[in-house]
């Protein structure tokens, strides 16, 4: 598409047009469409990782051979592997190995009293340093999931935890930085997805014609505009750019909301509350709240979800048999605590302890793993009614799973952070992958903000070339996605 300046008012004329008369377009139906519409799912367990017992590795033991490898060529399944649970997952996933958080790093402080690896949860979807005071603003960074919410138009932010999170340990942030509290009661997280008045959208098509929005969009040439732009000035530039921009917020409204089918838009209401009581029921209220946002994403109730299963100080891990074990219990007696024992003291340890150590803290972390394969189970039973060849919620959801720590110890550790991709992101995002970032990229460091771009970027924001902290947004090593992760 050539654009000169003879097509700028005609351009101008649709600008109106897109910005809001189509009030009905967000919620056509796209079941005819060749995709569809992609959600979002950040998933967070706490207590960090020894980065030895959580990657893939060869049959043989050792690392695995090539920085990039299809996981079928690896094993999940070795003593004292975190991984194992996902075994039946792993060509819906991808394991990122050399991920680092950076920007935790990256500014000077005069005082870094206090700051610890907690503080980093927050950075993980704000891609923005911890605050010094630890209370949680983030001088005004959204999180992933909140600017997402915000650029897709997504009728709800669905924001849910098991046991609930602390201030500073929160993953949701607004727009100004402050942490949004999860909702920890399946039940209230379903009234607030599905309010008393919702309806299922019918099954009858539209009433309203769109086939005008519809040729615009397809006509939407953004880059041709771009260029369009930089050879304006003044008043004529400010329209064209105010434009794109509604055109732009309008194919992200259009790209996958829409009514959905009553037939498969089912719902039901959990009977499980937000009480714990027993470390069994862990998993039985994170099924719960995938549940619920499974429904919600079904509905288009939500396009975006995070989802916190234990804070950081639960006790339920004590109760897992594999973690209370006799030798343990020699060594803790009964006043054991997972976190403030087992792990602030497995990495000083050595010898037969710290292997029996190993044990106990691998074995917890592998129970955090079941939780997240029981999310990965509840999304993938879930049909998916905007998706014509019969797909399920999980084939349309990119789940991101991460964790607080990265590797050697329990403190601020910005290096090696556990992350996985799971789920829909085949269409975007490579899938069935062990991606050892360092080696592929041939960088010292591989920022945690090049995956927030990245998927931004899978999810159909192509604008955005950067996510995190504005200080550092004009350094090279910050700007785009992970290449190796992309499609």
């Amino acid at each position: 598409m050539s654009l000169t300046r003879r097509h700028f008012n005609l351009l101008l004329g649709g600008a109106a047009l897109s910005a809001g008369l189509w009030p009905g377009f967000a919620a056509r139906s796209r079941a005819q469409n060749a995709a569809a519409p992609l959600r979002f799912l950040a998933v967070r367990t706490p207590h960090g990782v020894d980065r030895d017992y959580w990657i893939p590795r060869p049959a043989a033991g050792g690392e695995p051979p090539a920085a990039d490898m299809p996981l079928g060529e690896l094993t999940f399944e070795y003593t004292d592997s975190v991984l194992g649970p996902l075994s039946a997952w792993r060509d819906k996933l991808s394991v990122l190995d050399g991920l680092d958080t950076q920007v935790c790093k990256e500014k000077t402080r005069a005082d870094r009293h206090g700051f610890h690896g907690h503080n980093e949860q927050g950075a993980l979807l704000t891609g923005a340093q911890p605050p010094e005071d630890r209370m949680g603003n983030y001088d005004n960074h959204p999180s992933l999931d909140f600017y997402l919410h915000s650029r897709l138009a997504s009728p709800t932010l669905l924001t849910a935890a098991v046991e609930g999170a602390g201030t500073w340990k929160c993953m949701s942030y607004d727009n100004g930085g402050r942490p949004r509290d999860p909702q920890t009661d399946p039940r209230a997280l379903f009234r607030q997805a599905f309010p008393a008045d919702f309806k299922p959208p019918s099954t009858s098509a539209p009433q309203v014609d769109y086939t005008a929005g519809e040729n615009m969009i397809a006509a939407f040439d953004r880059s041709a505009l771009l260029r369009l732009r930089d050879r304006l000035v003044g008043p004529e530039r400010r329209k064209l750019e105010q434009h794109v921009a509604a055109m732009d917020a309008l194919t992200a409204r259009t790209a996958g909301a829409g009514s959905v089918a009553s037939s498969m838009c089912t719902l039901s209401m959990p009977t499980r509350d937000g009480n714990v009581r027993k470390y069994t029921g862990v998993e039985e209220i994170a099924r719960a709240h995938a549940q619920v946002i499974a429904q919600a994403f079904a509905c288009g109730r939500a396009r975006v979800a995070t989802l916190q299963i234990l804070n950081d100080y639960p006790n339920w891990f004590t109760e897992l048999p594999d973690v209370k074990t006799p030798q343990i219990a020699a060594l803790y007696g009964s006043g054991f605590r997972f976190h403030e024992n087992l792990v602030h003291d497995y990495w000083s340890a050595s010898g037969q302890t710290k292997l029996d150590m190993r044990h106990a803290y691998t074995a917890g972390l592998r129970w955090s793993t079941t939780h997240f394969a029981a999310v990965l189970d509840e999304l993938d039973k879930t049909p998916d009614p905007l998706d014509p060849s019969g797909g399920s919620i999980l084939q349309n959801t990119i789940v991101f799973w991460h964790n607080e720590f990265g590797h050697d110890g329990h403190d601020a550790q910005e290096t090696r952070h556990p992350a996985i991709i799971a789920g829909g992101g085949g269409r975007v995002l490579k899938l069935g992958r062990y991606l050892r970032l360092r080696n592929i990229q041939s960088r010292e460091r591989v920022p945690h903000n090049l995956l927030l771009t990245s998927i931004c970027q899978a999810m159909g924001l192509s604008d955005v070339s950067y996510f995190g902290d504005r200080d550092l947004q004009t350094r090279a090593n910050y700007q785009g996605p992970l290449l190796p992760l992309m499609v």
